[in-house]
């Protein structure tokens, strides 16, 4: 799964994307079980790093998700 597509899923719920971001990447990756995304620990570290290092902002993933906040 594109690091994209996991944003995109979780972008609509602030409270998930608040606790993936402070979660380790095991932790993460259960949070995004539990939302009925399933991905691989690899993809689960990317999206960390997307959101850690600041590439994506609010605006950005709403623009990433497009419809979802129309």
């Amino acid at each position: 799964m594109d690091v994209k597509d996991i944003i995109t899923k979780v972008a609509g719920n602030k409270e998930l994307l608040d606790k993936f971001k402070a979660a380790d990447v095991k932790q993460a990756k259960k949070l995004l079980d539990k939302a009925g995304v399933k991905v691989d620990e690899s993809d689960v570290k990317k999206v960390k790093e997307a959101l850690a290092d600041g590439k994506l902002d609010m605006k950005e993933i709403k623009g990433i998700a497009g419809g979802l906040f129309k």
